[in-house]
């Protein structure tokens, strides 16, 4: 029975040595990104619910959402100042909710359909040429549906809303923002004024609410913004897209904000992007969070040939090599199942997680005078299995039923995350 449970907790050591490393890869990245963002400043109050972002002519171009005018906001990139107001004079903001571009048109895209009721979803396109020359423009339209949506029922939150497009060749793509499953899928129709039944070019499941894209040609690189159930904002980049397959190779990666609802996406160079925030707001906890824009680098991605291990040299005398030493077993300790809580559990920031024995429930504790405003259980895969927003108590009970593995518990303060692993068994 003793060798059983030291077995048990030799191989409960070598999980936590390689959660350990996947832990330390993934804070190492979100910390990364943390340093990599800046905040530019916050933005007008004329476009606090901004929904669309494109870099035109030494300029950011914005818009708001729905209910507002048919306004397109030209902003200075080091001010934040309104430059112009463009008026499209023959449509209206139904819901616009992204901007995208080609060299020749700006387009809008009219698609938001939180409780998946519309039948009127539309991108409509300028010229850049008469956007430049004039504050009152007009617009051509591109009207379109899902080739797989048959119900058009209010079901509350609904998979078939979307808030990214981006123009590829002749083609439109437009991702959608599913509400249920926190995927997304492409669609790709034409960019022509007409009428279309949209296409599945591809899908993924479990990544967050996808809000705006941004491609670029040179690169084949599509860029994806967006921001998890408790507003934790994040990128994802496609390098080598393939239009067949528009999620194929996807890497996503935290941007090691909190509360920050991002919303639109423009890329400035190679490798330097701009993204907007929608002022947000709640009552319980109190939050406040301005309209901001941000600035982040993409590093180019170089894949390179592994180098091939080099042969160890054969002994000399292969009977005269000595045997390994047979490790001596660790002594009995009284009660191996509870883990042994930290000396210095009362430090600042510091969280801990701990079995009682007699109830196997687990315990978590976190030293901090900051309020608490989400609590999020990821699995080995880094797969979220379970999350909590709203006011946090700082010590409590894990409650969710879990099955025996590693995971980690990770808490979202209104500066940064804290997170620490813990076995299950």
């Amino acid at each position: 029975m003793i060798n059983i449970i030291l077995a048990y907790f030799a191989t409960m050591k070598l999980f936590v040595q390689r959660l350990g490393i996947i832990i330390l890869f993934t804070c190492t990245a979100a910390v990364a990104a943390q340093e990599n963002v800046q905040t530019v400043g916050e933005l007008p109050n004329d476009v606090f619910e901004t929904s669309g972002l494109i870099y035109f002519n030494g300029n950011l171009i914005t818009h708001n959402d729905s209910g507002n005018e048919a306004v397109l906001y030209e902003l200075d990139t080091l001010t934040l100042s309104i430059q112009r107001r463009v008026n499209i004079t023959n449509i209206s903001n139904i819901d616009w909710e992204a901007i995208s571009q080609d060299d020749e048109y700006i387009y809008i895209g009219d698609f938001g359909n939180n409780v998946g009721t519309r039948t009127d979803l539309a991108v409509h396109r300028i010229l850049k040429e008469e956007y430049l020359s004039s504050n009152t423009v007009t617009a051509t339209t591109i009207n379109f549906s899902y080739e797989d949506q048959q119900v058009y029922e209010n079901n509350g939150n609904s998979d078939w809303d979307a808030e990214a497009f981006f123009v590829i060749d002749d083609r439109i793509v437009v991702l959608t923002k599913q509400w249920q499953s926190q995927g997304s899928v492409a669609y790709e129709f034409s960019k022509f004024p007409g009428t279309y039944t949209a296409s599945i070019v591809g899908n993924i499941e479990e990544v967050g609410l996808i809000t705006d894209a941004t491609y670029d040609a040179e690169s084949n690189r599509l860029v994806v913004i967006g921001y998890s159930s408790i507003l934790s904002p994040f990128v994802g980049v496609v390098d080598h897209l393939n239009f067949n397959a528009v999620f194929e190779g996807y890497v996503q990666q935290s941007l090691g904000l909190n509360f920050i609802q991002a919303e639109g996406l423009t890329q400035t160079s190679s490798n330097s992007y701009f993204f907007s925030s929608e002022y947000y707001s709640r009552q319980t906890p109190t939050i406040e969070s301005p309209s901001r824009l941000f600035s982040f680098q993409i590093a180019d991605i170089v894949t390179e040939e592994p180098e091939e291990p080099e042969n160890p040299e054969e002994p000399e005398n292969p009977e005269e090599s000595e045997e390994p030493e047979t490790p001596e077993e660790p002594e009995e300790t009284e009660n191996p199942i509870i883990p042994v809580v930290p000396e210095n559990s009362n430090e600042e920031g510091k969280l801990i997680i701990y079995r009682d024995s007699s109830s196997n429930l687990y315990h978590y504790s976190i030293a901090t005078d900051k309020t608490v405003f989400g609590q999020v259980i990821y699995d080995l895969s880094g797969k979220e299995v379970w999350q909590k927003s709203g006011a946090i108590n700082k010590k409590g009970i894990i409650s969710h039923h879990l099955e025996s593995s590693i995971y980690y518990l990770a808490l979202y303060l209104e500066d940064g995350v804290i997170a620490t692993s813990f076995a299950v068994y």
